[in-house]
C-alpha cells in the first residue's frame, strides 16, 4: 500500500513538474518574443498599433528614408530576389540611379547592403528579419521608389 501510494505521488509530482515546465517554457517564449518586439520597436520607432512590431503593415516606416537609401534598398531587394516584378523594379532602379543626387547620397551604399536608415540615426538590417518580413519591406521599398520617380 505504501509503495502504491508513493508511486501515485511520484506520478502526480512528475505530471505537475511537466505542467510547470510547459507553462514555464511558454512564459519564457512569450517573454523572449516580447523582448524581440520591444527591441525592434525601439529601433524602428514604431509604437502602439495593432501589430506592435513593425507598424500596421508589418514593416518599418520608410517615410524618413532618403531617396538614396530607398534606391540602394531596391537594389538589395532585386539582387536578393525579394521583389515580385523584377523587370519593373530594375526599371525603377535604373531611373532612380540615373539621378546624381541619389547615387551621391551617403545612405545609398548602406541601402545596397540591406540597411534601412531610420529617422533616429539607427539602421535596420533587412537580413536580420524573417524572409516574409523582408519581402514585405521590399514591397514597400518598391512602392516608395516608384513614388520618387
Amino acid at each position: 500500500m505504501i509503495f502504491r501510494r508513493s508511486g501515485v505521488l511520484a506520478l502526480v509530482a512528475g505530471l505537475s513538474f511537466a505542467g510547470v515546465s510547459a507553462s514555464h517554457a511558454q512564459s519564457l517564449g512569450g517573454i523572449a518574443q516580447g523582448a524581440e518586439q520591444g527591441a525592434l520597436q525601439s529601433v524602428t520607432g514604431s509604437s502602439g498599433g495593432t501589430s506592435g512590431l513593425l507598424g500596421s503593415l508589418g514593416v518599418p516606416s520608410l517615410s524618413s528614408a532618403s531617396s538614396g537609401n530607398i534606391a540602394g534598398l531596391l537594389g538589395y531587394c532585386v539582387q536578393n530576389d525579394l521583389v515580385s516584378n523584377v523587370s519593373s523594379a530594375k526599371s525603377t532602379l535604373n531611373t532612380l540611379t540615373g539621378k546624381s543626387d541619389v547615387t551621391s547620397d551617403t545612405s545609398y551604399a548602406s541601402g545596397q547592403q540591406g540597411l534601412l536608415q531610420l529617422a533616429d540615426g539607427n539602421q535596420l538590417s533587412l537580413s536580420s528579419l524573417k524572409a516574409a518580413v523582408r519581402k514585405k519591406v521590399c514591397k514597400a521599398v518598391t512602392s516608395k521608389a516608384s513614388s520618387l520617380l
